[in-house]
């Protein structure tokens, strides 16, 4: 009888810890700031529910405009109002969010989060900063990099063969270098009524595009050129190397990509909104980051089963002797921010991201942990995977890590911006565009203490 009561009340102990620790579940709501995407989707629809419960923890996503959501994380971080327990990450915005998210190496010794499950670049992309060194700042959920595209079966029509050889003198292969990239798109781009492949176009061919919106959408396509080219924006002193004349190069080489081979519609396009022109047949190459991928692959395109994929071209004569395009890595992950709920976000973001990596991958179709290229089971999700997955893995191997000062948004990002735009537009030659750059940059660095004046 002794031995009974102890063991009921043992169990009834038990019992009441599992059932207060449930009610102190359900009193934790956690609040994410997610950028719109598929695995914003899959958070929203699987993820969150299934969080919740399996452990009491809410979690709610709020989508926001692409174009709002920096800033208003921005504001309610430095108002320490709290309204987000988590918020997106994006590698060139840590500057912003440098004082107000949490280390996250006590909760990954805490919790036995794998760092090393993610290849090295990602980590040092997307998980650390100079900004607070020694620390783990983000995890990563979509680091991402663009890479080229291509219709497989114009390249290796006979006819289209013949007649590139007869024309440019050499043999019509997926272009290596971006001044390939262009001769093989002017040889792609017809007017509707002329053929390609042995089909007659029922609307204009172009050769190659990518988004050249102004703003954001010039910049992100220009500067995966300027990388290839072997410049890094500054060396170690904060010395620019913009200087360079290998910069009038690529600029010169990009305004002739957008003037004569690109569609024009593509100045109003910001990232992935071009690839329809892909998927219904109006491309015969493409510049496509992975979130891309369903589209180009639409079953019901004319692409599909058609695509090629390869990392994006080097740059002849780049100044680092790069073997491929060296385009910066992108995408993004996530903050947790410094509120009272820092551990319980952690805690659901290991569920979510480790406990559960290859349902991440399947729902959000994001490839991040090493997992998600060596897991037979999503690699076989797709019949595309088979040649997109190694392209992939080998963009990856050469891309730009971007540096982590504060003032990168301003000096890098926004710098690109205004050149792209200026040279793009015609505002400026590219010569003066760079001689702005190089001033503004220079002044920056003055002014934070890196350069004296």
């Amino acid at each position: 009888m002794t031995t009974i009561r102890m063991l009921t009340a043992t169990g009834l102990g038990l019992a009441i810890a599992t059932a207060s620790a449930t009610a102190m579940a359900e009193d934790v709501t956690i609040r994410w700031a997610l950028h719109p995407g598929e695995e914003a989707d899959a958070v929203i629809d699987y993820f969150a529910p299934e969080y919740e419960r399996q452990t009491g923890v809410k979690v709610i996503g709020e989508i926001l405009p692409p174009d709002q959501l920096r800033d208003r994380m921005s504001i309610e971080a430095i108002g320490g109002t709290g309204r987000w327990d988590m918020g997106y990450h994006s590698p060139g915005w840590f500057g912003s969010f440098k004082d107000h998210v949490v280390d996250l190496t006590p909760y990954i010794e805490k919790y036995d989060f794998d760092i090393d499950a993610y290849p090295e670049r990602i980590r040092e992309s997307h998980m650390e900063s100079s900004a607070r060194p020694g620390e783990i700042i983000a995890l990563p959920t979509t680091p991402a990099a663009p890479m080229l595209i291509v219709r497989e079966d114009f390249f290796s029509h006979p006819d289209e063969q013949a007649a590139f050889e007869e024309e440019y003198g050499r043999k019509l292969e997926v272009p290596r270098t971006w001044q390939e990239l262009y001769e093989v798109g002017e040889f792609f781009t017809r007017e509707a009524g002329e053929t390609v492949a042995g089909e007659t176009l029922e609307e204009d061919l172009y050769g190659w595009t990518d988004a050249l919106g102004a703003g954001s959408g010039v910049a992100r396509s220009f500067i995966v050129m300027l990388y290839s080219t072997g410049l890094e924006g500054w060396d170690e002193n904060y010395q620019p190397d913009l200087d360079h004349p290998i910069l009038v190069e690529a600029a010169n080489l990009f305004v002739d990509l957008a003037n004569d081979v690109a569609p024009r519609a593509a100045r109003n396009w910001d990232f992935l909104e071009g690839l329809s022109y892909f998927r219904d047949g109006r491309l015969a190459m493409a510049t496509m980051w992975p979130q891309g991928l369903s589209t180009v692959e639409d079953p019901q395109g004319e692409a599909a089963g058609n695509v090629g994929y390869q990392p994006l071209p080097a740059f002849e004569g780049n100044l680092q002797d790069y073997p491929q395009g060296v385009p910066f890595l992108g995408g993004g992950g996530v903050f947790v921010m410094d509120t009272e709920n820092s551990e319980e976000a952690f805690k659901f973001l290991k569920w979510m991201l480790q406990d559960n990596e290859i349902e991440w991958g399947k729902r959000t179709k994001q490839f991040s942990r090493t997992a998600h290229f060596n897991s037979e089971e999503l690699r076989s999700l797709e019949p595309h995977y088979a040649d997109f997955l190694p392209a992939y893995e080998q963009t990856l191997e050469h891309v730009f890590v971007r540096q982590g000062i504060p003032e990168y948004g301003t000096v890098m990002w926004q710098g690109t911006v205004d050149f792209a735009t200026e040279v793009l537009s015609g505002d400026l030659t590219p010569e003066q565009a760079q001689d702005r750059w190089v001033d503004n940059m220079t002044r920056t660095f003055q002014r934070a203490g890196y350069l004296e004046r």
